[in-house]
């Protein structure tokens, strides 16, 4: 009996001699003490922060006052990093940027005591993100970008939701430079005292998941606020057009405009151009709406404009028959005929058959200041057609 207990006694040594010696390096680790397994306390909060080309790994030492070390291994143990360790007697804060080509990484975080003993692995993913990642970002698109008062007004579309916020730069008008950050969440941004014309910086940040610690920026792009100058430069712009007799029935004269003759084709040749139709509009008309059209009928306004890039537009609210439009900007006091359009004007659009309605602008651009005309020659063709003009704008795009 007793020869049979010390063989299994034996034998139990044996096998465990065997499975110590069989373990893998994950293993290595397992010290006994009184047949109990001990390990060296884990790191806690560990974190790899997404980073511009490097993961960022945080973690906190809270428990086991005996570490003085830790090891980072990634790419299946292959590489790794070694952090000594100075515990003091309260919480130390692990911070350690690690350099890393753009791509996802898993990585193994070991802590081990003065004695070499190692605690459990705590395993994490971290994310590298570089040049690829950066092709990828775009300036939040600006819906609108206009001078309204003494301030410039950006009107947003939606931006990503990795983007918390675009980054604003622009000149007051004390010369000042000023920053503001427009939130995703905002549909709209006020830059307080914009100069007028001066340029406005606009930069998205990108954030590209939760854990990111580094600030990812577009390239800067640039752009002016387009001011509303009609007011400055148009006498009586409409909306409604303003009459210049003192009369009180449907048709009259058309205030602070020139135009020829042949538009006067109502009331017996004492009054058109203007109508009180939408509160009132320019109107041109066959005369007395079963006569006769007329040819190149001209409505215009002569002003002087600086250097600069514009836009010209009106709105027509509708028409009848077959009206033809020639709404344009030239050099000089006078417009061409619609048939002389081509080569002698700055911009111009030409409409044809009726197809007259809706919004309509032209751009131009001005190397010096230069006095232009502005307006519209039209030819109403025959009997029972009429066009309206409700509204003209001029804005000026930029210097």
């Amino acid at each position: 009996m007793k020869n049979t207990i010390k063989f299994l006694w034996l034998g139990y040594i044996i096998f465990l001699c065997c499975k110590l010696t069989s373990c893998s390096d994950m293993d290595d680790y397992l010290k006994y003490l009184d047949g109990v397994p001990t390990y060296t306390g884990i790191v806690d909060s560990v974190n790899f922060h997404s980073g511009d080309e490097r993961v960022v790994f945080t973690g906190l030492l809270t428990s086991d006052p005996k570490i003085r070390q830790v090891k980072i291994f990634w790419n299946n143990r292959k590489d790794s990093l070694i952090l000594n360790i100075n515990r003091t007697s309260g919480v130390d804060t692990l911070f350690l940027p690690i350099p890393l080509k753009e791509g996802r990484y898993n990585f193994e975080v070991i802590s081990f005591d003065d004695k070499g003993i190692p605690s459990i692995t705590v395993a994490k993913t971290g994310i590298s993100y570089g040049a690829e990642y950066k092709k990828g970002l775009y300036n939040r698109p600006v819906k609108k970008l206009e001078k309204e008062g003494n301030d410039a007004v950006i009107e947003w579309y939606n931006g990503d939701e990795s983007s918390p916020f675009v980054k604003i730069d622009y000149e007051d008008t004390d010369g000042q430079l000023r920053t503001v950050k427009a939130l995703t969440s905002d549909e709209s941004t006020i830059l307080e005292n914009y100069k007028s014309m001066s340029l406005i910086k606009l930069q998205a940040c990108y954030l590209p998941d939760e854990t990111a610690i580094d600030t990812f920026k577009t390239l800067v792009e640039e752009a002016v606020a387009l001011e509303n100058i009609t007011h400055q430069c148009i006498m009586n712009p409409g909306d409604p057009f303003l009459r210049a007799d003192n009369g009180s029935g449907k048709w009259g004269l058309l205030k602070d405009w020139q135009y020829t003759s042949n538009i006067l084709n109502q009331n017996g040749n004492t009054a058109g151009g203007w109508s009180t139709d939408a509160n009132g509009v320019i109107h041109l008309e066959s005369k007395d709406w079963g006569g006769p059209g007329f040819i190149n009928g001209k409505i215009y306004q002569t002003i002087t404009l600086s250097a600069g890039k514009y836009s010209l537009e009106y709105y027509s609210d509708g028409f009848g028959g077959n009206a033809t439009s020639l709404f344009t900007i030239a050099k000089g006091s006078t417009l061409p005929d619609i048939e002389n359009a081509e080569g002698n004007t700055l911009a111009h659009e030409i409409r044809e058959n009726g197809a007259v309605s809706g919004n309509h602008k032209i751009y131009f651009e001005l190397e010096d200041t230069e006095t232009v005309t502005l307006g519209w020659t039209v030819t109403i063709p025959g009997s029972n057609t009429w066009y309206h003009i409700n509204w003209v704008k001029l804005m000026i795009l930029g210097l």
